[in-house]
């Protein structure tokens, strides 16, 4: 068995262990406390799973280039410490991105996990993260680009998203939804992944709200507007399965976009678009109950980033989404 077949396995394999776990009730957040209890370490439970087939196929992706790097590896414990010593470094000088290097160093240390080097590839990784903030706050490394579409793009955006599925439609007789998806995370902040293939006719609950699959699988309510609602629940009268495919959705996406006049490709920037809308909403609401601008500010955001399914004290998840507010 080749190299990357071996890979491809034992990563398949951490993906079922995790789902294996969420059938017998397992959730993320329980595992990452049981590793701090009985381990004082919050990703012991956590090392050799596999949480969303996205991550599944980033890994995979990452870990097929460390072996490439090293042809003459015989196995995969062949690749050790001084092999991901290198790797990143050539990363760090071939001057890839933040978020890049950091997806690097986390596909690494899921590596060790896999291949009985846990401690020692963990510990590196840490040690690496370290070295690219460090280098990222010395301007030495290119930030991650996170541009936002303008509402006005961004409405154009899904009416053209509408206009093709149509037309699509007609020429081939398969229906599309990906203006829909679009719909969802105008109005849910939704990554594009969940607004697409975790979203089926499951997610409509009673009146106007749906639910969300997040990371881990974690679950969250939101209401939409009726007329979206009544627009998915029409979808799924006549189309069982997921509401779309998350690689065509992103294709189209960025190609709407374009056609809209915007810039911001990435399915994300309707995520950060929407954290920002919702963010001027909760600030507009302190505001008249009579909170002083900066907490109305400061309140409003941590709202939105606990929506978005983070800690609402996160500080940087304030400045990636609503541009340090």
């Amino acid at each position: 068995m080749s190299l990357k077949n071996e890979l491809h396995d034992r990563l398949g394999r951490a993906f079922e262990r995790w789902h294996e776990l969420r059938a017998e009730g397992e959730t993320k957040h329980e595992l990452k406390m049981e590793g701090i209890r009985a381990h004082g370490d919050v990703n012991h439970c956590t090392r050799n799973l596999i949480f969303s087939a996205n991550t599944l196929h980033t890994y995979e992706k990452i870990l097929g280039r460390f072996i490439d790097s090293c042809p003459n590896a015989q196995c995969l414990k062949d690749l050790g410490k001084r092999e991901f010593g290198a790797f990143m470094d050539k990363a760090i000088t071939n001057g890839l991105a933040v978020k890049t290097l950091k997806q690097y160093g986390s596909a690494l240390s899921k590596y060790g996990a896999l291949t009985g080097q846990t401690r020692s590839f963990a510990n590196l990784a840490e040690r690496y993260a370290r070295k690219v903030s460090a280098l990222a706050r010395a301007g030495e490394l290119r930030g991650p680009s996170r541009m936002t579409p303008t509402t006005a793009v961004r409405d154009r955006m899904i009416e053209i998203l509408r206009v093709w599925d149509a037309r699509h439609f007609d020429r081939t007789g398969e229906p599309r939804a990906y203006h829909l998806a679009a719909l969802i995370q105008k109005e849910t902040m939704a990554r594009g992944i969940s607004a697409t293939e975790r979203f089926t006719s499951a997610s409509l609950l009673d009146g106007s709200r749906i639910t969300i699959i997040g990371k881990g699988g974690r679950c969250d309510v939101f209401d939409v507007s009726p007329h979206v609602y009544s627009q998915l629940g029409a979808w799924f009268k006549h189309n069982p399965g997921p509401l779309a495919d998350l690689r065509g959705y992103q294709c189209a996406y960025a190609r709407a976009i374009t056609a809209a006049g915007g810039y911001a490709t990435g399915t994300h920037g309707a995520r950060r678009a929407a954290a920002q809308e919702a963010h001027v909403t909760a600030y507009a609401g302190y505001s008249a109950a009579g909170l002083a601008p900066r907490t109305a500010s400061d309140r409003a955001a941590g709202d939105v980033i606990e929506r978005l399914g983070h800690s609402r004290d996160r500080r940087d998840h304030r400045r990636w989404y609503l541009g340090g507010r």
